[in-house]
C-alpha cells in the first residue's frame, strides 16, 4: 500500500471546477431556496450567524423548518432540469460565501459507461492537489476525506457536486466525513437511503414554462417578433411538451434553427406527428434518448409493467389493476410502482399512479414495439409470445374494470347483477371506486372498441349508465354508447344496438341536444320494432315524449307517452308503466290537463312505492305536488312534497335529494324563510353530490329568496358564491346575470 504524507497546499484553482449556471432559471425560485437552505454552513451544530443576513439563503421564509444537513439529493425525470437548479444553487451558495471553493463532477450514471467510484475519487484527488494515491477503493475514500478535513481544519469550506448519480452505491464514498463542506447531488432516482436532504423535482408551471421559451428564443435574437406576438401559441407549445424544460429547450432550439417558422407551425407539426418523442429531437439532444437511460436501467420486471403502464385506458392506476396487469399479488406489485417512482418515471398521488405525458407516449411506443413490430423485423417465437402475452393482460384489465363496474353499480341500488361478497362495504365505497376509476371506466370502452374487445365496447356503457346519469355526466355517458351504437351495428347485435340508441337518445336529450336525440329515438324505435319488441319501443316512446316536451313539443310528447303507457299496460311493465305516467303528468301540465296531471303522477307515485323505489316515487311526487297546486290544492300539494322529501332521503342520492329540495322550494306561496330553507339543503346535497352547476343555481336561488325576505346584504353574500362557482365552471351568461343582481342591490 503506497501512503502519500503532505502538508495541504495551497488552495489550487482546480477547486473551482462548477460549470455555468444557466443564464435564466424559470420557475425554480422555492427550489433554489430549498437548496441554498440545505447547503447553508453550520458553527457548532447551529447555521453560521455570518451567514445569517445575506445571501439567496435568506429569501426561503420556511428556512427554519429546513436545517442545513451534509447531504442534499436532487431526483427527478430525465430533462426536468436537475442539473441546472444544482449549478444556480451552487453558484448562489459560493457568492453569498457559503464556500471557498468546489468541487464537480459528472458521474453518467445512466450511460453504457458511468463512472466509477474509484474513477470520481481520483478525479476529485487530483483536483485537491493530490499526486499519488492508493489503488484500493477505500483507501482512496479515506485519503479523500483527510484532505477534504485538512481544508475544513484551515477554514476552507467546499461544495463537492455529484450531478447523474444513478444510486447510492455511486456516490456514497464521496461523502465528506465531516460537517463542514457539502455535498450535492443529482440523480434520476430519490436516493432515500443516504441520510440525506432530499428533493424531487417536478415540470414546471405553465407560466414558468412559457418564460422559458420567451427567454431562450430572445436570447438567441432579441428582435424575433414570434416572441411578442405568440402569447397564447407560447401556451400551446409549453403544453405539448409537458413543461418539460428538456422538451422546451430543444422546441427553442427548433424554433432559432428555422427564424421562418412561426410557433404556431411547429405546434401544429408537434401535435399531429407520428412521435413527438421523434420530433422532439434538435440534433444534440432528444427527449427519446433521454428516456432511453433510464429505461434501460430497469430490471425486466419493471420495464415489463413500465410498458403494460401505457395500456391503462385513463390518466391514472390503482393498485389492484396495476397488479391484474403485471400478473401479481398487490403487495408485490406495490413494490414494483415503488421503484418506478423512485426512478421518477411514474408519479403516485393518493395511491394512484400516473406518468407525465411524454413518458406515456414513450411507454406507448415500447408497447406498440412489442404488439406491432417494424415489417422489416422478423419476429421470432418469444417475441410472438410476448406480443399475446401483453394482448391477453390488457383483455384481463379491461374485464377488471368492466366486472368490479358491474359490482359498484349493483350498490347503486340499480338494476345490475348482485355484488360478490366484500366487493364494497356500501353505496359510498362503491361510488368513491366509480369516482377514482370515472377515466378508465370510460376510456375501457374506446380501449376495448379499438382492440377487438366488441363485448367490452357493447356491454360496460350499459353498466355505466346508472353511474353516469346519478352523477349527471352526460357527456361521458354520450361518448361511450356512441361507441357502443357503431360496435354493435358492426357485430350485427340489433338488440344491443337498439338499447344503445335508446340510451344515447335520454343523454342527448339530457344535453339538450334535441334534435340528435330524435334521431336516436327513431333509430331505437325502427329497431325494437323489426324485433318485435314492444316492451322496449314502449320505453323509447317515453324517452322520445320526454325529449319531445323538452323541446317546447307538448302536443306530439302526449301522444308519446298515452302509447307508451298503453304499450307497458298491456306488457306489465309496472317500472316502465310508472315511469311513463310521470312523464305524461308532466305532459299533461304543460298543457293544463290539472285533473288528468294529477291522476297519472298519483298513480305513477304508487307503482314506485310498490316497487320500492324511492329516487323515482320521490320524482313522481314532485310532479304531483305541482299537478296539484295548478288546481289550486295548496295543502295537499304541500304534502305531498314533505313525501316526496321523505323518499329522496331514503333514496341516499344527495343528487335526488338536492332536485327535489329545489323543487319544492318552487311551490307558490311558500313564505321565504322556509323557502330559504329548503335551498340552503338542497346546496348542501349539491356540495355532496359534486354537482356544481346545481350548487350554483341553489345559491343564486338563496340570494333571490334573501332579497325577498329584505336581508340584502346576505343576499350579496350567496350572489356572490354563486356567480364565482358559474364562472369557474365556464358559465359566463349565469355568470353575469347573477352579477347584474348583484349590482341591482348595490345601486
Amino acid at each position: 500500500m503506497t501512503v502519500v504524507v503532505h502538508q495541504p497546499a495551497p488552495l489550487p484553482t482546480a477547486l473551482a471546477s462548477l460549470p455555468a449556471a444557466p443564464a435564466m432559471l424559470s420557475g425554480r425560485e422555492t427550489e433554489v431556496s430549498r437548496v441554498l437552505s440545505a447547503l447553508r454552513p453550520v458553527v457548532s451544530g447551529q447555521p453560521d450567524p455570518d451567514y445569517s443576513g445575506s445571501g439567496p439563503a435568506a429569501a426561503d421564509p420556511d428556512q427554519d423548518a429546513f436545517p442545513p444537513v451534509l447531504v442534499a439529493s436532487i431526483g427527478g425525470l430525465a430533462g426536468v432540469g436537475k442539473t441546472a437548479l444544482a449549478l444556480t444553487a451552487g453558484h448562489a451558495a459560493t457568492e453569498a460565501g457559503y464556500f471557498d471553493g468546489s468541487l464537480f463532477i459528472d458521474l453518467h450514471g445512466y450511460d453504457e459507461s458511468p463512472v466509477q467510484v474509484g474513477q470520481a475519487l481520483e478525479a476529485f484527488l487530483r483536483a485537491l492537489g493530490v499526486e499519488v494515491f492508493p489503488e484500493a477503493v477505500e483507501e482512496r475514500a479515506a485519503l479523500y476525506r483527510t484532505e477534504l478535513t485538512a481544508l475544513a481544519n484551515q477554514g476552507r469550506r467546499l461544495l463537492i457536486v455529484a450531478d447523474n448519480a444513478s444510486s447510492a452505491d455511486q456516490v456514497r464514498l464521496l461523502l465528506p466525513g465531516d460537517g463542514v463542506h457539502r455535498l450535492l447531488i443529482t440523480s434520476r432516482h430519490t436516493l432515500a437511503t443516504l441520510n440525506a436532504r432530499l428533493l424531487d423535482l417536478g415540470v414546471l408551471k405553465p407560466q414558468a414554462a412559457v418564460a422559458l421559451l420567451h427567454h431562450a428564443l430572445l436570447m438567441a435574437d432579441p428582435t424575433d417578433r414570434r416572441v411578442t406576438e405568440a402569447s397564447t401559441t407560447l401556451e400551446e407549445l409549453a403544453s405539448l411538451c409537458g413543461c418539460l424544460p428538456l422538451a422546451l429547450h430543444i422546441s427553442a432550439a427548433l424554433l432559432i434553427m428555422e427564424p421562418c417558422q412561426t410557433i404556431a407551425e411547429l405546434n401544429a407539426e408537434l401535435a399531429t406527428a407520428q412521435s413527438r418523442l421523434s420530433f422532439l429531437d434538435d440534433g444534440e439532444r432528444a427527449v427519446r434518448a433521454s428516456f432511453d437511460l433510464s429505461y434501460r436501467r430497469l430490471s425486466p420486471d419493471r420495464a415489463a409493467l413500465f410498458r403494460l403502464m401505457a395500456l391503462n385506458p385513463g390518466p391514472d392506476i390503482g393498485l389492484s389493476a396495476a397488479a391484474v396487469l403485471a400478473d401479481i399479488p398487490p403487495q408485490e406489485a406495490r413494490i414494483v410502482l415503488r421503484s418506478l417512482v423512485q426512478a421518477h418515471l411514474l408519479d403516485c398521488v393518493s395511491q394512484r399512479w400516473s406518468m407525465h405525458d411524454l413518458v406515456r407516449d414513450y411507454a406507448s411506443e415500447l408497447a406498440h414495439s412489442i404488439s406491432n413490430p417494424p415489417q422489416h423485423i422478423s419476429v421470432d417465437g418469444a417475441g410472438q409470445e410476448a406480443a399475446a402475452e401483453q394482448g391477453h393482460r390488457q383483455r384481463r384489465l379491461l374485464e377488471h374494470y368492466a366486472a368490479t363496474a358491474v359490482s359498484a353499480c349493483a350498490r347503486l341500488g340499480v338494476q345490475a347483477a348482485s355484488p360478490a361478497p366484500d366487493d364494497f362495504a356500501d353505496q359510498n365505497e362503491a361510488l368513491a371506486w366509480l369516482d377514482n376509476e370515472r377515466a378508465n371506466l370510460t376510456g375501457s370502452v374506446a380501449a376495448a372498441a379499438d382492440t377487438g374487445h366488441h363485448d367490452i365496447a357493447v356491454n360496460l356503457p350499459v353498466v355505466l349508465y346508472d353511474y353516469l346519469t346519478w352523477r349527471g355526466y352526460y357527456d361521458d355517458l354520450i361518448s361511450v354508447t356512441t361507441i357502443a351504437c357503431r360496435i354493435a351495428h358492426q357485430s350485427g347485435a340489433l338488440a344491443a344496438e337498439a338499447g344503445a340508441w335508446n340510451n344515447l337518445g335520454i343523454a342527448l336529450s339530457e344535453a339538450s341536444r334535441y334534435e340528435e336525440a330524435f334521431r336516436a329515438f327513431d333509430r331505437a324505435l325502427d329497431l325494437f320494432t323489426s324485433l318485435k319488441d314492444d316492451n322496449e319501443r314502449g320505453k323509447v316512446l317515453n324517452g322520445l315524449g320526454s325529449a319531445l316536451r323538452e323541446s317546447g313539443k307538448p302536443a306530439e310528447a302526449l301522444r308519446a307517452h298515452q302509447e307508451a303507457v298503453a304499450i307497458q299496460r298491456i306488457t306489465g311493465d309496472l317500472r316502465e308503466q310508472a315511469a311513463s305516467l310521470n312523464n305524461l303528468s308532466l305532459t299533461h301540465q304543460e298543457l293544463e290537463h290539472h285533473t288528468e296531471a294529477c291522476t297519472a303522477a298519483e298513480e305513477a307515485a304508487s307503482l314506485f312505492q310498490r316497487l320500492g323505489d324511492k329516487a323515482d316515487e320521490a320524482s313522481a311526487l314532485c310532479t304531483m305536488a305541482f299537478a296539484l297546486q295548478a288546481q289550486g290544492k295548496k295543502e295537499e300539494s304541500r304534502v305531498a312534497c314533505g313525501r316526496a322529501l321523505i323518499a329522496s332521503r331514503a333514496a341516499g342520492n344527495p343528487l335526488i335529494e338536492a332536485a327535489t329540495l329545489m323543487t319544492c322550494s318552487q311551490l307558490e306561496d311558500l313564505a321565504p324563510q322556509q323557502q330559504i330553507k329548503y335551498l340552503l339543503q338542497a346546496e348542501a346535497a349539491c356540495e355532496r353530490a359534486n354537482a356544481a352547476e346545481l350548487q350554483a343555481t341553489a345559491l343564486s336561488g338563496i340570494g333571490i329568496a334573501l332579497v325577498t325576505a329584505g336581508e340584502r346584504d346576505q343576499a350579496t353574500i350567496y350572489f356572490g358564491r354563486a356567480q364565482r362557482l358559474f364562472e369557474e365552471l365556464g358559465l359566463t351568461e349565469q355568470a353575469a346575470e347573477v352579477g347584474k343582481g348583484i349590482a341591482a342591490l348595490q345601486s
